[in-house]
């Protein structure tokens, strides 16, 4: 019979040094397993976000609950990071490591037993406002996410979007399935026919503040928001339609980073609007048929190759609707887009494409600041080959996946009309794997900041 080794339910304290002996390494740690102690070491002119953040989570996942001495890592990384970025890093770092799945169990079975694990800042004394929003936002976005298909459908989605709009005095703008009809947003209705649930939220600052704010960028950003994705009739084989729920992961992202910025006061450089196509993709007599060619909002006509690749149809009449209606100055997509991404990048980086460099280095070096990896995959109407079609302007798909990522990105420029473009594809990074699945949340940080575009502590 193996016995189990009891869990070490202690809590250890955990200080940061700076290094003076040469013969430790930058960001390594010594655990004391008698004393329930850990140092953490640190040369502050080597710290950077991306490397801290990993060999800090080492640290604390070395042992079950911590005390972190704030002050000891403020002074041992002041040259490195500013307060306002280490408070961002530690409060974010602990906020990942000890979320869990929520889990469904019948009133009478036995209830899971609570958590006795805590990781704290001690001497932490004003914890920054901005930062609390930014977290609970974040976590707002993950629960989201996280809901199963059959609670958090098109209609409760969009209610929720609203409830909290309301409460942060957003204006909103919803409209339905028979409203986007009439107004010619065809692929948007094609993809949730079959329910006739498709949605197009739009999200602002007030009237009153816009009027106030009137020589501002206007920056229009847009999620894709599939509740559940089946593939539609060309349907998900084998497994891959598990995880399906994280498919409305960039509308849920772009609509908690709108509430942190309300929360936080908006920009003073930026307008931003949310533009949110919600809709379910899925199969029924209605279904969108192969083979079909469909008008867009925006005019192009589009035969469809592949129900499967519906989120760019979502996406294509929102850009045309923020370029055209909106008049944004620049567009910015976040999606759940291909699995060809993921072939790409592996698990790690988010695949990035602007128009722009200029807008490109500034929203790479906020990535660098937040410790979120994204990585720059090119632009190309090279990729536009495979979508050529013989009775319409595109396919929405081509027959082979490689590439595929660049083709879907290069596919949505299309409807940007010259207005400077970027385009995430987070459909690697939404969620973490294995049995303890949870949502992640992929550039909250990094999209915040790009938009709020005015911090002092970010140059």
């Amino acid at each position: 019979m193996v016995v189990q080794p009891k869990k070490d339910t202690r809590v250890f304290r955990l200080v940061a040094s700076k290094i003076i002996d040469c013969e430790i390494k930058h960001l390594d740690y010594r655990i004391d397993y008698e004393n329930a102690s850990a140092q953490f070491f640190v040369d502050p002119k080597k710290v950077k976000t991306k490397e801290f953040l990993p060999a800090l989570r080492g640290c604390l996942e070395s042992a079950y609950s911590w005390d972190i001495d704030y002050l000891s890592f403020v002074e041992a990384t002041k040259t490195g990071l500013k307060s306002f970025e280490l408070e961002l890093c530690l409060r974010g770092l602990i906020d990942s490591i000890l979320r869990t799945p929520k889990k469904y169990l019948h009133a009478k079975k036995q209830k899971p037993k609570k958590t006795c694990r805590q990781i704290q800042l001690i001497g932490l004394k004003s914890a920054s406002k901005e930062i609390t929003n930014i977290l609970s936002c974040e976590n707002q976005i993950k629960d989201w996410s996280e809901l199963p298909p059959n609670i958090l459908d098109a209609e409760k989605f969009v209610a929720e979007i609203i409830s909290c709009s309301r409460e942060l005095n957003i204006d909103y703008e919803v409209l339905n399935w028979d409203e986007l009809n009439l107004k010619g947003f065809n692929l948007t209705c094609a993809v949730g026919q079959n329910k006739r649930n498709s949605y197009l939220v739009t999200l602002r600052e007030s009237k009153e503040r816009r009027e106030k704010k009137k020589d501002r960028k206007r920056i229009v950003i847009i999620g894709k928001g599939i509740c559940f994705d089946t593939g539609g009739l060309s349907i998900k084989t084998g497994g891959n339609m598990v995880g399906m729920k994280f498919d409305m992961t960039g509308a849920g992202l772009v609509a908690a980073i709108f509430f942190a910025l309300a929360k936080n006061k908006f920009s003073d450089k930026h307008e931003v609007i949310a533009v949110l196509p919600i809709s379910e993709n899925l199969i029924g007599s209605d279904s969108i048929k192969v083979d079909s060619v469909i008008q867009s909002y925006g005019g192009k006509f589009i035969e469809i190759s592949n129900t499967d690749a519906e989120g760019r149809l979502l996406l294509a009449e929102a850009i045309s609707y923020a370029a055209k209606d909106l008049e944004a100055s620049e567009i910015i997509t976040v999606a759940t887009l291909t699995g060809a991404v993921g072939y790409a990048l592996g698990k790690k980086y988010a695949g990035a494409w602007s128009s722009s460099e200029e807008n490109w280095k500034r929203f790479n070096f906020l990535a660098d600041y937040t410790g979120e990896h994204v990585w720059r995959l090119p632009l190309d109407k090279y990729y536009l080959e495979k979508l050529k079609s013989s009775i319409a302007e595109l396919k929405n798909s081509a027959t082979t996946g490689v590439g595929g990522a660049s083709r879907a990105a290069t596919f949505l420029a299309e409807f940007r009309d010259n207005k400077d473009f970027i385009h995430l594809d987070i459909a690697n990074v939404s969620s973490s794997s294995g049995n303890s699945c949870v949502a992640l949340a992929p550039l909250f940080k990094t999209i915040y900041f790009y938009l709020k575009g005015e911090r002092s502590s970010v140059k």
